[in-house]
């Protein structure tokens, strides 16, 4: 891990409500939970379902294709040289083939290519031995 990648925040592996999303991460699959008393799939992994408030969840594994509902691309690297190294790179909300969105990096693709509404498809990036994180590519 380089010193600029050590300053980046990092999620709570140990989170109870979250871990399983994280463990699916790092088998390379893209898993959210699903509410047994409405159905409703949702991001992010929270204790209660945002549509019932059922306590009560599985975890589903994603297709990994959705739709670029937003982005950005970042060219100022923000709070210090920590992600100075990255920019410019795409910020993007995913709304993925089940519903849900997400806020994920999209990457290898070319800025200029981009368009609302584009199909976009799960991948993950190694950030260290522990973590792994979802992002996204422009379909081909």
């Amino acid at each position: 891990m380089s010193p600029a990648e050590s300053g980046k925040p990092r999620p709570d592996l140990g989170d109870a409500v979250a871990a399983p999303y994280w463990e699916a991460a790092r088998r390379g699959e893209l898993a959210l939970p699903r509410c047994d008393a409405c159905g409703l799939v949702f991001a992010y992994p929270r204790r209660f379902c945002p549509g019932c408030w059922c306590g009560e969840r599985t975890w589903q594994t994603m297709g990994g294709g959705g739709r670029l509902w937003s982005f950005t691309e970042v060219h100022v690297a923000f709070y210090d040289d920590t992600w100075a190294g990255d920019v410019p790179y795409v910020v993007a909300v995913v709304e993925l083939d089940e519903g849900p969105r997400l806020l994920a990096n999209l990457i290898d693709s070319d800025p200029a290519r981009l368009r609302i509404g584009a199909r976009v498809r799960v991948t993950f990036v190694d950030r260290d031995e522990n973590l792994t994180l979802p992002a996204f590519k422009l379909a081909p």
